[in-house]
């Protein structure tokens, strides 16, 4: 069973002073319960007036960054305007606290919105009575793997709202909205980092990304891809501008399409590699229960990458030569296949190193 426990209790836990008793396991808290002036003299009594917040490490050593109270508050706000069209009576939250975006989504948004939430930080976490509610989702990558598992119960849902942030949407997401229903079930997507916060969101994989109304890319007007570079009043303390890791085509002063990340992107033999697609097709293509590309220095082709397997059970054989053949179908030629036992990831599913 889920624990119900006060709203004050989860802030203190996750902002001020860690509570043993708070479970790890998942918990409730009934913001519905409160009235809109409870709701926020809770929160400006309870987060307090600066909190920092660490970086998960993926694309370095992890650090910490700072955001104001009024910071963190309108950003909740920011993000519960993507909602604007879905009366949520309910929030299904999978992000950890201890990231921007889980102390965003798990934390303040449902207190902003006023409605219940069900933080579910496992796949084993017990599923919320959700028949009949319209469903806010909080995602993060294996979310969709336990909506997939609860797929009867969601069921019920009138409508299911979700939001995804912290990595690519994983290939197998269209596939469980799909399930679920595509008429009752829409997906958001919402762009940004720790650094930076929200940039942007899109409801369609295929569309561009919008920027949220706050944020102003910076440019030259040079046309073709560029780094992404951004400011707005959201950006962590002692940041004027962010130059992400990202490159973009920009589209116009308020959409841009993403080509990747800057560490995610190898050219071998003169052929721009996105390792993320990458990753996403092995997954498909052999049986694995994680993959992930790597990217390393390779002393023939200069930029490679090294795949590493976690096996799917019962373990197939000669998982590498499958790996292999298909990378070579697609004209790829990895600098090593590992078999691993695990893939170091942060709590969001991002790969550290």
């Amino acid at each position: 069973m889920s624990a119900e426990l006060a709203p004050e209790r989860v802030l203190r836990h996750y902002l001020r002073t860690p509570d043993p008793s708070v479970p790890a396991g998942g918990w409730h808290v009934r913001w519905d319960r409160l009235s809109p002036t409870e709701r926020s003299e809770l929160l400006r009594s309870e987060v307090p007036d600066r909190v920092a917040v660490r970086t998960s490490g993926s694309t370095g050593e992890p650090r910490e960054w700072t955001r104001t109270r009024d910071q963190l508050l309108d950003e909740a706000v920011v993000l519960a305007g993507l909602w604007h069209d879905s009366p949520v009576g309910l929030t299904l939250a999978f992000a950890p606290p201890s990231h921007l975006y889980g102390l965003l989504t798990t934390l303040v948004l449902p207190a902003v919105l006023g409605v219940p939430v069900w933080y579910q930080p496992g796949l084993d976490a017990p599923p919320a009575e959700v028949a009949g509610r319209v469903l806010g989702v909080t995602a993060i990558p294996w979310t969709f793997r336990l909506l997939e598992r609860h797929r009867d119960v969601l069921a019920g849902a009138a409508e299911i709202a979700i939001l995804h942030s912290t990595a690519t949407l994983p290939p197998g997401a269209d596939a469980v909205a799909a399930a679920l229903g595509p008429e009752r079930v829409r997906v958001t997507e919402i762009f940004g980092s720790t650094e930076s916060g929200g940039i942007a969101h899109r409801r369609d994989r295929d569309r561009p990304w919008t920027l949220f109304d706050d944020v102003t890319v910076l440019h030259d007007g040079t046309a073709g891809e560029v780094p992404l570079v951004v400011s707005g009043p959201r950006l962590a303390e002692g940041l004027t501008t962010w130059g992400t890791d990202d490159f973009v085509e920009l589209l116009d002063d308020r959409h841009f399409r993403f080509h990747g990340k800057r560490h995610r992107l190898r050219k071998i033999n003169g052929v721009r590699v996105h390792l993320d697609d990458v990753e996403h097709r092995l997954r498909d293509a052999v049986p694995c229960e994680d993959v992930a590309c790597v990217a390393v220095d390779d002393a023939v082709r200069g930029e490679n990458f090294t795949v590493l397997v976690v096996p799917a059970a019962p373990a197939p054989p000669n998982l590498s030569s499958s790996v292999r053949v298909a990378l070579k179908s697609w004209g790829l030629a990895p600098h090593d296949v590992r078999i691993v036992s695990t893939i170091d990831r942060s709590e969001t599913g991002k790969t550290r190193g």
